[in-house]
């Protein structure tokens, strides 16, 4: 029975890490040299810089320096000074020829499993560390810190300590037979291979590659099913259910997510069964993440997600990539700081919406676009800003910046802001219920801009003089869009002196000096 013992001198990690890796992961034997040797001990100098201190009794060696004999008792992995001490694995007492063999056949991690086969201890530091028991019925002290847990094949035992400690059955075991059940209310999990094993102080829970039963307790806690169609329950608590780890055991589709239906796809195609799950943590894929009634915390981490908090006061977090957050509750928060946000994202909004509102925005969304026929707000912020209404009758303001608003149908206020703004119109005209007004179209630096689907008749590009008119009515064949320059009203007439009437569009102020260059066609 051998005892591994992390250590974590100074507070700092090695190799500029941020957590204690596995002894395993550390040691690679391949091209290492030899430092010093005596009857007790030998000192190799590893490729990574580190270096690997075996002790024991009767060492003997060849003339050219082989091992021929002693009793290795234990390892020490040093810092590259030789004397400050990362881990210790001690209690080994086997062979030393028999080690020196399994170090030339065995990559340093599989040398590693085979020290370790036995009923191990495994105690971890004050840091954050990966501790692997391999074989054997061990026992893993995760210490303070927050650490990953791995039992292997064998009953174990786990004890997280202090921190946000994760125990894991997602390693790759060839021997494995079945998904694993967890139940954190009895704090006993049945592993891959039918055994009983019990835990304490552990807040995260990573499923197998088969089928996985989990099953929260009234704590807050992480679970992640991995491979397989999983049952997951949070019970009570404010319980997360994690996908981003599906892409390193070879789940690399994005996931959708619905907390409402309690229906989620992984990264592996497979369906999982989610049950009183208030989070979410999607993939580095396009995810579609759907909250449910209460409130909720979506991340869709990068990749051009989707993020639906539905009812509640919900926190949306898109990371990298351009990402549409739904909008439905004043307190929802749309935050494209906390996980490195970046790319062109939007925001759809069935309530009043202001992106420049820092209460409800971290960080910078560029488009806003409101939803269903209500009568409700869109404003913009200091960048370029596409704003569209919605059915109803809007209020839109693009702030500073070079802003493109449509307000879609109804009658609309549209109010550009600094900046060269651009007014766009492409829904079926209607003077009673789809005339909008534009505050303060300014004609040095705005420009309306036509949709000829509906404004038939009109070739793309800049509209020409022969199309335009200032008057109350059109001059002659070719006018087709006139300016009133007492009411400011807009107008399209599609056949001029025509017999169809003119219809008002848009309204802007009086005494414009409008000209064909001020409109564009799409």
């Amino acid at each position: 029975m051998a005892t591994l013992t992390v250590s974590f001198p100074g507070g700092i990690y090695p190799l500029g890490l941020d957590y204690n890796p596995s002894i395993g992961e550390l040691v690679n034997l391949n091209n290492a040299t030899v430092v010093s040797s005596s009857a007790t001990q030998r000192v190799l100098q590893m490729e990574n810089g580190l270096k690997l201190k075996l002790i024991g009794t009767g060492f003997t060696y060849d003339a050219k320096g082989y091992v021929t004999g002693g009793t290795l008792a234990s390892v020490q992995l040093l810092q590259s000074n030789g004397t400050t001490v990362l881990q210790t694995l001690a209690g080994i007492n086997r062979p030393f020829t028999d080690v020196s063999d399994a170090a030339d056949t065995f990559s340093g991690w599989d040398l590693n499993a085979w020290l370790m086969s036995g009923n191990d201890t495994i105690n971890g530091s004050s840091g954050a560390d990966d501790l692997y028991g391999h074989a054997g019925n061990d026992t893993l002290n995760g210490g303070d810190g927050d650490d990953y847990l791995v039992g292997g094949a064998g009953k174990d035992t786990y004890n997280g300590g202090n921190g946000y400690d994760q125990i894991s059955f997602a390693e790759y075991e060839p021997t494995a037979l079945r998904g694993v059940n967890i139940n954190a209310v009895t704090r006993i999990a049945i592993d891959q291979w039918g055994n009983s094993e019990s835990f304490t102080s552990i807040e995260s829970f990573r499923g197998s590659q088969f089928a996985d039963v989990m099953l929260g307790s009234a704590a807050n806690e992480q679970f992640m099913g991995m491979n397989g169609r999983d049952r997951i329950d949070g019970g009570a608590g404010i319980d997360e259910v994690r996908y981003h780890r599906d892409a390193n055991w070879g789940g690399n589709a994005g996931v959708n997510v619905n907390l409402t239906t309690g229906v989620a796809i992984d990264g592996f195609g497979k369906q999982d069964t989610l049950l009183n799950i208030e989070n979410v943590r999607g993939t580095a894929s396009n995810d579609v993440l759907v909250g449910s009634a209460v409130s909720n915390v979506l991340r869709g981490e990068a990749g051009n997600d989707s993020l639906n908090g539905m009812a509640g006061a919900d926190t949306m977090k898109g990371g990298t990539g351009n990402d549409t957050y739904y909008v439905d509750n004043a307190g929802d928060i749309v935050d494209e700081l906390s996980d490195g946000g970046s790319g062109t994202d939007t925001v759809v909004s069935a309530i009043s919406f202001n992106l420049a509102n820092t209460t409800q925005v971290k960080g910078t969304v560029e488009n806003l676009n409101l939803s269903g026929t209500g009568a409700i707000s869109g404003t913009g912020n200091a960048g370029n800003n596409t704003i569209n209404g919605n059915g109803g009758n809007n209020a839109l303001n693009g702030a500073a910046g070079n802003d493109l608003i449509n307000g879609w149908l109804g009658n609309d206020t549209l109010t550009g802001g600094a900046g060269n703004d651009t007014f766009f119109f492409n829904t079926a005209l209607n003077a009673s219920t789809n005339k909008d007004t534009i505050t303060d179209f300014n004609v040095v630096a705005d420009t309306i801009r036509l949709e000829n689907a509906i404004f038939t008749g009109l070739a793309a590009g800049t509209l020409t003089a022969a199309a335009f008119h200032t008057g109350s009515a059109a001059a002659d064949a070719s006018d087709r869009i006139i300016y009133n320059k007492t009411t400011g009203a807009l107008l399209f007439d599609k056949d001029g002196l025509g017999g169809a009437a003119a219809v008002q569009f848009a309204t802007v102020s009086a005494n414009l000096t409008l000209t064909n260059a001020d409109f564009f066609i799409v």
